[in-house]
């Protein structure tokens, strides 16, 4: 008699970091922390942490169901997918990563549409989302889109800078008739609300509908100058993180529209050069 073949599904990694300051508000915002580690704070389990997200982030869900039983190939495509570029330095994929696991363990989203990168304009200059997930609001029904963007910065200030100018065009109704156009043929068969996802994508669908549901996740993971010098998260941290936390909150208060629904997460890093190192020399090694 035949034995059934044993499969293997990548799991959801265990969650590592915390939420250490929880802003309320008309927009959540949060701050997120990989936490302490014998005085020093933990950019390597936070690099291990993110490639181990690797799969879920940039693969389809039948391309993992295609690599059942085969790990290792799972996550060399997983990198060939999201890093393989000729200058390492120039991946901005951590914190795109980071933002898609965050979203994810914090909020409960679902991601519909793998990396999506397109072109857009008439200049042809790449326009892109970082993440494209959905989340059914348990309070109205509606199926909210996250279409999110994440920055990865030395500094919080040109972090804040560059995300604003990244997610000006989603309150662009040109924009939004294109990338409505693009979204709808990405959308996977079998994915979590695959047909009202279809139905909101379609040509006769009003452009309201998808307005209505939007929501803007923002990642900032820019080095912090009470990171680097805290050996745990007492006190003193928590209380310079929170300050920074709503120095970025008012910052997008101020800009980003009324009608445009954002959630604020910041991730205050000891050494973004280190955490990406470390990172990629982990996907390196799947090259």
């Amino acid at each position: 008699m035949n034995q059934p073949i044993p499969t293997f599904e990548f799991p959801i990694p265990t969650k590592l970091l915390d939420c250490i300051v929880d802003l309320t508000g008309d927009h959540s915002s949060i701050a997120m922390c990989p936490n302490f580690e014998v005085g020093s704070w933990r950019y390597k389990k936070l690099s291990k942490h993110l490639f181990d997200w690797l799969p879920d982030a940039a693969l389809k869900s039948q391309e993992r169901r295609a690599l059942l039983g085969d790990p290792m190939q799972t996550l060399a495509q997983a990198c060939r997918r999201v890093c393989d570029v000729p200058d390492p330095s120039k991946r901005g994929e951590i914190g795109e990563i980071l933002l898609h696991a965050l979203c994810r363990q914090e909020y409960d989203t679902s991601p519909f549409v793998a990396r999506l990168f397109y072109k857009m304009r008439s200049n042809d200059s790449v326009t892109s989302v970082d993440m494209a997930h959905v989340l059914q609001n348990a309070d109205t029904g509606l199926l909210e889109l996250w279409l999110g963007e994440a920055k990865l910065y030395v500094s919080a200030s040109e972090a804040r800078q560059s995300a604003l100018k990244s997610i000006e065009p989603l309150w662009d109704t040109e924009f939004l008739e294109e990338m409505k156009a693009l979204i709808g043929p990405k959308v996977e068969e079998g994915t979590s609300y695959a047909e009202e996802l279809t139905w909101l994508f379609a040509d006769q669908t009003s452009l309201d509908k998808i307005i209505e549901r939007i929501v803007v996740p923002i990642c900032i993971a820019a080095d912090f100058d009470a990171t680097k010098g805290a050996a745990s998260r007492d006190e003193a941290y928590v209380a310079a993180v929170t300050k920074e936390l709503q120095k970025c909150t008012d910052y997008f208060d101020k800009r980003v529209p009324e009608k445009v629904r954002f959630v604020l997460i910041f991730v205050p890093l000891d050494c973004k050069a280190k955490l990406e190192t470390h990172f990629n020399d982990r996907v390196q090694a799947f090259l």
